[in-house]
């Protein structure tokens, strides 16, 4: 089982790649990890994906990095109007749920999502 301190280096860090992804505009913490997370939390982030740039191209790369970096497991994709919903599993049984939009769609959801901190 994963620990709370693992759970926070694997968000700590897939903030730092979404933060150097230049293809990414926004970007947030959601659902109980942006509410105050317990124990057993698992990691909810979204992405706003520039304008110019194929979300499929973006959500492969990001898969191939998940998989090399943290050896993640890709389970399943939801998807619900123009984001896709990509969901993880990570060694200690972490759930990591990435969604990345179109970056204007996602702007006329929440004009104020702004990149995040690593340090929530």
């Amino acid at each position: 089982m994963f620990t709370v301190e693992e759970r926070d280096q694997a968000r700590n860090r897939i903030l730092e790649m979404a933060q150097a992804d230049r293809r990414l505009v926004a970007g947030a913490l959601i659902g109980s990890t942006a509410t105050g997370s317990d124990r057993w939390s698992d990691l909810d982030l979204t992405f706003g994906v520039a304008d110019q740039m194929d979300v499929g191209d973006v959500l492969a790369d990001w898969t191939a990095r998940l998989q090399h970096e943290f050896q993640a497991v890709h389970l399943f994709d939801v998807s619900s109007q123009s984001t896709v919903y990509r969901v993880f599993l990570l060694p200690g049984n972490l759930q990591v749920d990435l969604s990345f939009t179109p970056g204007l769609s996602l702007a006329h959801v929440d004009p104020t999502l702004r990149w995040c901190s690593g340090t929530l």
